[in-house]
């Protein structure tokens, strides 16, 4: 595997994760749907919707606006737990909010059942792939400069030399994927489900929270999975690991990819820079902060003093931001404040595997690239969980596609095409 050599002297993945990098944003004040998956006052939640909550994860039992889960009201109910839902019996009776397996696809009670097979009434809903329509933005394309825009004594060689990059429109997720959603691919497709554990035997926590321990081949295959359960051709030729087109032919030009994919990486650090505007992380530049409250699940001070009695002193080079973000491991997704875009986390919380291999940056413009190289390695951005002040947007870590840590995660993307409808399958 390549890696640059401060790169591998600081990776903690190797006993907690590797480099940093974020990126900055304006905070939004309202939130008008409920993208994220930690629960916010102000947005709106349509029935079945799950949420973080003050370490718990909570479904909401109908549509509802500012009821706090765990409050006053029964708006919301603890959600059930999916990784011990079994396959659907006959002879059982169900009660409201049991879940079953069936035919591999995960089904919720609606009320009081008994003998009638999910999928053939009304009695069970269909809890799907967990992918929504509305937890994906529209980032508006545009020409920015690529690369280390902002120096600093953290930035690697492939960071340079900047260059300009013109992008066409494209979706991407306004969170990053969740164990609740890839495990129930995994739960689908008759696998094991993903470690949440930390390489020191550490449990981070599933559920809304990222899923890590991903590599880029779990990552595509999940994709190709998620596109067959939405009616979409595959993205990924799961040998080669070639983008393909709607017939089902290689191709280097995302605008033919009809379904979800992962981002390039231009589109990937465009975003994260809101566009390309000169921010080192995703909060802006300088300390994890916005409107004086943490802004970022970063390595701080409940890093250190949840893992130094465990893993030991950290070592020189990892500097914590002096600050206390709630979260040692990682955070339920949307726990921190979005970007001006309206993603959350494009720093910190999990690694965020992109489409490309890692090019050789010119000077000359370039329109949608995709990384090619005759190298294995794919590109991860964003930095993670167990990052201090080395972090930086423009950081490019190249990885083999088996490589995985517990700090490795993904983000869903989606060409803009015109005259086609996107949408997902309702939650």
């Amino acid at each position: 595997m390549k890696l640059y050599g401060k790169r591998i002297r600081q990776s903690l993945a190797h006993s907690l994760s590797m480099p940093g990098l974020t990126l900055a944003a304006l905070l939004i004040g309202h939130v008008p749907a409920a993208l994220a998956a930690a629960w916010q006052s102000g947005a709106t939640y349509e029935r079945g919707e799950i949420v973080s909550h003050q370490g718990q994860d909570w479904q909401a039992r109908w549509w509802n606006r500012n009821d706090a889960p765990g409050g006053a009201t029964d708006a919301w109910r603890l959600a059930p737990a999916e990784d011990t839902a079994a396959g659907w019996l006959p002879a059982k009776a169900y009660q409201a909010g049991e879940l079953a397996w069936h035919e591999g696809r995960l089904y919720q009670a609606q009320w009081w059942t008994l003998g009638q097979a999910p999928g053939t009434g009304n009695a069970w809903a269909a809890l799907g792939t967990g992918v929504k329509r509305k937890q994906f933005v529209l980032v508006p394309g545009g020409t920015f400069t690529m690369g280390a825009t902002v120096l600093s004594a953290f930035n690697y060689p492939n960071e340079f030399p900047m260059h300009p990059v013109t992008l066409t429109s494209f979706h991407l997720s306004a969170t990053e994927v969740t164990f609740r959603q890839f495990d129930r691919y995994r739960r689908a497709t008759g696998q094991a489900p993903l470690s949440s554990l930390d390489w020191a035997g550490v449990e981070l926590g599933r559920g809304e929270r990222p899923a890590i321990n991903v590599t880029w081949l779990d990552a595509i295959r999940y994709i190709n999975w998620l596109n067959l359960e939405h009616g979409l051709p595959a993205a990924y030729d799961e040998t080669s690991g070639d983008l393909l087109d709607a017939a089902g032919q290689p191709t280097t030009d995302v605008a033919q990819v009809p379904g979800y994919r992962l981002p390039t990486e231009a589109e990937w650090e465009y975003a994260a820079r809101e566009r390309g505007r000169d921010i080192v992380n995703a909060w802006g530049n300088g300390a994890p902060l916005r409107q004086g409250k943490p802004a970022a699940n970063i390595a701080d001070r409940s890093f250190k003093v949840f893992f130094e009695p465990i893993k030991g002193p950290l070592p020189d080079w990892l500097v914590i931001w002096e600050l206390d973000d709630g979260h040692p491991g990682t955070a339920p997704v949307g726990s921190f404040a979005p970007n001006a875009l309206g993603l959350y986390d494009m720093s910190g919380n999990a690694w965020e595997w992109t489409t490309d291999r890692e090019r050789v940056y010119t000077t000359a413009p370039q329109v949608n690239p995709v990384g090619q190289s005759p190298n294995p390695e794919r590109i991860m951005r964003g930095a993670s969980w167990d990052n201090g002040q080395e972090m930086h947007l423009t950081d490019r870590a190249p990885a083999t596609p088996d490589f995985s840590t517990p700090a490795t995660g993904m983000r869903l993307a989606r060409s803009l095409q015109p005259g086609t409808h996107f949408e997902a399958a309702a939650e």
